[in-house]
């Protein structure tokens, strides 16, 4: 094996490790399911930004299988039934978690900070599709009406994921812009 495989492996699962810690971190809990964390989603982000897409697409895809490990006891307890469960698995859990590999996707070419920063944006946005097509397709019968049911999915969606993207653009802005970091994330001033 090659060093930079062994080494991106190392990173990859340090930073899975990381981002697990900091989902423990809970600022806020939605009643059921989604919370806002202290920038959890930035360690699987940060792998496809240095390592690209390859890396950053399998780190997330383990990272989602490792976040629906922790919770299937949760979603089994529900009481489901089997089509509503397996599209609650596939586009609350899997999904959502699989697409924040897409971060580095603007750095392909560019390796600018500004770029980091709108991939990091555009897999947070990813994410929320796929929550909220979880909760238009498979959680839409607790309410009545097209529109009543795309409003909900919108709003209990974003009341979480809105500010998570708020802090973790924030947090990841400052981080970036450390010559230290952005040195090591091998991007360039804006």
């Amino acid at each position: 094996m090659k060093k930079t495989k062994i080494r991106n492996m190392a990173e990859s699962s340090v930073m899975i490790a990381l981002a697990l810690v900091l989902d423990l971190v809970v600022l806020w809990q939605a009643p059921l399911g989604g919370k806002w964390t202290l920038c959890a989603m930035l360690p699987i982000m940060l792998i496809s930004i240095k390592n690209g897409l390859k890396w950053g697409l399998g780190t997330s895809l383990a990272y989602s299988f490792i976040q629906l490990g922790l919770s299937i006891a949760k979603v089994l307890s529900w009481g489901l039934t089997p089509a509503v469960l397996v599209g609650c698995i596939a586009f609350d859990y899997i999904l959502p978690y699989a697409v924040l590999g897409l971060a580095g996707v603007f750095c392909v070419h560019k390796r600018k900070i500004g770029y980091a920063l709108a991939g990091i944006a555009t897999a947070i946005a990813l994410r929320f599709v796929m929550h909220f097509i979880s909760g238009t397709v498979f959680f839409g019968v607790w309410e009545d009406g097209v529109w009543e049911v795309i409003s909900y999915s919108i709003l209990y969606n974003g009341q979480y994921l809105a500010p998570e993207l708020a802090l973790t653009l924030v947090v990841s802005g400052i981080m970036l812009n450390v010559p230290v970091i952005r040195k090591m994330m091998k991007l360039e001033a804006k």
